[in-house]
């Protein structure tokens, strides 16, 4: 049988359970405008039923107790949740892509008056007012000056595209930090929320904290997320792991409970001075050479200016030497003693026949991460993020060994305007300057570091042409002073239907519709993450009106209950009293 305190007691837990309902529903309310804050809810459940014995010893019929706050949840769906990380990482990626692209389309200024192609068809109109007048000082000037500035302008567009790719570079290096900081923190989370739940505690905030690292994460890379949940003693604990595919297939896991990997992106090699290891094609090794019987040290922390250094004090009868090419740095090797070069060793001779170069070339921005469980280092292509797109960028974009890349391209227009000038001028003829003879023309562009490839990082003058306004060979056969038929010949490639002043004109196009497409891939990924954020904000979010509603029902539970406790004293009173001699 219940005692006379009973009735009492199931309204003192009446009180308490409204009690920790308005609590809740004050808690949501302060923090309706929280960032990444998930409303809560007070689970109520009926207290161990009181069970009376009947007269066979049954244990029926059952007496309720009272009411009792099982535990207080955050309101999530986990599938919304992975909607929109996946969503994020896509709208960041094509928004840091769009962002690149248009810093490169500003370089460009296309159309413009002061763009490449208004600089490109002054110079070969150039041509065509020499040719009226083939003997004219002031008219070979102005071809010779406009082909110089048209060199430097070129260059000066390569060198705008590297910094742009630099930039990149440099955010990714960032982006990789914060990715190490935020799994370091999540590692300790994991714990500290394992450790919890293991308790039998309802750890919300750390939860969402947890939650907010991971929407974070998600803005960086195309990292998966994972929640498992395990049992220890009679209360789950949920731990998260992150994982990201490497290249050549599998996956490489950067959180695992309290245990947390790292990512790292390692940046092209920008000088001679740069460790050449910093090539992920390059797999330097630490290793012992030879060069004419001479032994070279390798190290993995050797630059290429410091591998010279060691094998020109070998006293080997090799000179070594470090060239750029382009945006590549080479060491080459020349014997000194005119006997042929002999050797050994993958780092110095590499697969080449001549093996005689390294080359710091591509991939340019390389992406390695340290597994979490295992310590092994693999390297990772980015899909997403904003590492993803710089990854991209840099790699194939602004890479001049990618086919099709914007790079390429833009070298290709301008070597084809080099080589079709060259070409022609080489057909004509000039009156030298010295005998006054006449000979056959003599390239009007070369290379200013010295390689048989011209691009847009290297294009300049002919030394001949630089020197002497008088190696542009206007004449189109020798011996006729007013013959400027050559000159014209070389006026008309701008008009050619394929030629360089055209594929210079698709780069354009092909970059703008580069810009248009990363914009519009944006504005799709935007307004689908809008929706999957309105849907996530609608259930885990805060709405005033609700809380209003379940503060007002559980005041008026309290207020019930109390009346219950009133009636339950009075009624004790009453007793009291009857009893009292």
């Amino acid at each position: 049988m219940a005692s006379t305190f009973f009735g009492m007691d199931i309204a003192n837990s009446a009180l308490s359970a409204a009690q920790v309902l308005m609590d809740v529903a004050g808690q949501n309310i302060a923090n309706d405008a929280t960032q990444g804050y998930s409303q809560q809810v007070a689970e109520l459940a009926p207290t161990q039923p009181y069970a009376q014995p009947d007269m066979g010893g049954l244990y029926t019929p059952q007496l309720g107790t009272g009411v009792q706050v099982q535990e207080v949840q955050r309101v999530r769906a986990g599938y919304l949740d992975g909607l929109f990380r996946s969503t994020q990482s896509g709208e960041s990626y094509y928004g840091t892509r769009s962002n690149y692209l248009t810093a490169i389309q500003s370089a460009l200024d296309e159309p413009g008056s002061s763009g490449l192609s208004t600089a490109m068809n002054t110079f070969l109109s150039d041509f065509q007012t020499l040719s009226q007048d083939p003997q004219s000082t002031a008219s070979r000037t102005v071809v010779q000056q406009d082909g110089e500035a048209l060199a430097a302008q070129v260059q000066g567009i390569y060198k705008g595209l590297e910094s742009v790719g630099q930039q990149a570079q440099s955010q990714a290096s960032l982006d990789a930090q914060t990715v190490n900081t935020d799994l370091k923190q999540l590692g300790n989370l994991n714990q500290t929320i394992a450790t919890a739940q293991a308790l039998g505690q309802q750890p919300n905030d750390l939860l969402d904290e947890r939650d907010n690292l991971l929407d974070s994460l998600s803005q960086l890379t195309n990292f998966s997320f994972t929640q498992n949940t395990t049992e220890v003693g009679s209360y789950d604990v949920t731990q998260v792991t992150v994982t990201m595919p490497a290249q050549g297939g599998g996956t490489v896991t950067l959180l695992d409970g309290g245990k947390y990997g790292s990512l790292s992106v390692q940046p092209t090699a920008t000088s001679a001075s740069s460790y050449a290891s910093e090539s992920a094609g390059l797999n330097l090794n630490a290793e012992e050479d030879t060069i004419n019987g001479a032994a070279i040290d390798i190290t993995s922390s050797d630059s290429l200016d410091s591998i010279a250094q060691k094998i020109n004090d070998a006293d080997a009868g090799v000179a070594a030497t470090v060239v750029q090419n382009g945006s590549q740095y080479q060491l080459q090797l020349s014997s000194t003693t005119g006997q042929a070069i002999g050797g050994s060793g993958d780092d110095l001779f590499g697969t080449s026949a001549q093996g005689l170069g390294i080359s710091l070339t591509s991939p340019q921005l390389a992406v390695s991460a340290q597994d979490a469980d295992t310590g092994a280092t693999s390297a990772v292509a980015p899909t997403g993020g904003s590492i993803g797109a710089a990854y991209a960028f840099v790699n194939q974009d602004l890479n001049p060994n990618y086919q099709g890349s914007l790079m390429s391209q833009l070298n290709g227009a301008v070597a084809a305007l080099a080589n079709a000038v060259n070409e022609q001028q080489e057909a004509g003829y000039y009156q030298d300057p010295t005998s006054g003879d006449w000979e056959s023309g003599v390239p009007f562009f070369a290379t200013s570091d010295g390689s048989s490839t011209i691009t847009a990082a290297n294009i300049a003058l002919s030394s001949q042409v630089q020197g002497n306004t008088a190696y542009i060979a206007a004449a189109g056969t020798s011996g006729d002073v007013g013959d400027g038929s050559n000159a014209t010949a070389i006026a008309d490639i701008a008009n050619e239907s394929h030629g360089p002043l055209q594929q210079y004109s698709s780069f354009v196009s092909d970059m703008g519709s580069q810009v248009d497409l990363s914009q519009n891939l944006q504005g799709t990924a935007q307004s689908l993450l809008t929706q999957v954020t309105s849907q996530r904000s609608s259930t885990a979010g805060v709405s005033i009106n609700d809380q209003m509603t379940n503060l007002m029902q559980a005041q008026t539970m309290y207020t019930a209950a109390a009346k219950v406790s009133e009636a339950m004293d009075s009624s004790l009173q009453s007793l009291i009293s009857a009893i009292q001699p």
